[in-house]
């Protein structure tokens, strides 16, 4: 399966429905050849199985006891702080496969057709994984409200996009999300902490499963209703992309700050990799910007030895490149 763009329909039902689910949106080759590279963060699913306390103490070493506000209780939903233990952040180590993921073309052009501009930034990125056993990954009916201050405008110019990039088939056993329509959510306050299923069965019975191959994006708005599911699939394990995208402009709306892993070296090759147009979806300022005079430009070029300035130099010298 060969990477595409996404319809209009698929769109126009994140606009409309909330949430959409492009199948194959990236091409299996390019997510199974990117895939190499989560040997440096997770293990696999067999490696997990054959050793979870091994693998969780030499990955992510013996964490301190939780200290949390409210204990959930074994079963049923709750936001259990083990649920989101196995993460990593942007950039990835390894080839730099993974970090090109989240610029993809075919992503990349979602998040403008569906925010209906090309001024767009990231401002979430993280890969995470699930393994069977390790916790109770369900959780209550929310939405996500700690992606800014202020609540959910959900139209033009002021929404943002949540989205999951598959980087593995997610199937009803290994804990797809499970998201609401907007219409079948309709007169809910989105800015609810939660809805356990006792005081809202109605919305749980709305529930839908996006399941999909490797290679999907599950993408969703902010006042949409969704949660995840336990993982019971025996021994399985499932791997994500989390990349949002917003406005530009929309100072209130984040979640990672980029800048702070400016000293990565991953960072750095990552740069030495990227387009001019993918490195402006991280806020770094594109040829033509006024930040952009001859002093900054061979500062530049110390900092990142291999990355190739003509782009900003020509627009500098209000050169037209050919």
């Amino acid at each position: 399966m060969r990477s595409r763009l996404a319809s209009d329909v698929e769109v126009e039902a994140w606009q409309a429905d909330g949430w959409a689910l492009v199948e194959g949106l990236v091409g299996t080759d390019e997510i199974d050849a990117a895939t190499v590279d989560l040997a440096a963060i997770f293990p696999t699913a067999e490696q997990y199985r054959a050793d979870p306390a091994g693998e969780t103490e030499r990955r992510l070493g013996v964490p301190p006891p939780t200290r949390e506000v409210y204990t959930w209780p074994p079963d049923g939903p709750g936001f259990r702080p083990e649920q989101h233990r196995w993460q990593a952040l942007f950039p990835f180590p390894g080839s730099g496969a993974l970090n090109l993921l989240c610029v993809h073309p075919s992503i990349v052009d979602f998040m403008e057709r569906a925010l209906q501009t090309p001024d767009i930034r990231i401002y979430q990125a993280a890969m995470s994984a699930k393994y069977a056993g390790f916790t109770n990954y369900e959780q209550p009916m929310h939405t996500d409200r700690n992606h800014s201050w202020l609540p959910p405008r959900p139209g033009p110019p002021w929404w943002h996009v949540e989205s999951f990039l598959y980087l593995c088939d997610v199937t009803d056993g290994n804990a797809p999300t499970h998201l609401v329509c907007a219409a079948d959510s309709a007169g809910r306050d989105p800015t609810a902490p939660l809805i356990m299923p006792g005081r809202d069965p109605d919305i749980y019975a709305a529930e839908r499963a996006a399941t999909g191959v490797r290679g999907s994006l599950l993408a969703y708005r902010s006042d949409v209703f969704h949660r995840g599911v336990d993982l019971v699939e025996p021994g399985g394990a499932r791997f994500l992309l989390n990349c949002s995208y917003k406005v530009a402009a929309l100072d209130w709306i984040g979640y990672h700050s980029m800048q702070s892993r400016a000293t990565s070296l991953d960072w750095d090759a990552f740069v030495e990799r990227a387009s001019p147009r993918q490195l402006e979806l991280f806020g770094f300022p594109p040829p033509g910007h006024p930040v952009w005079d001859a002093e900054m430009l061979d500062a530049t070029a110390r900092r990142y030895p291999k990355l190739d300035l003509s782009p900003w130099r020509a627009a500098a010298a209000g050169v037209r490149e050919v």
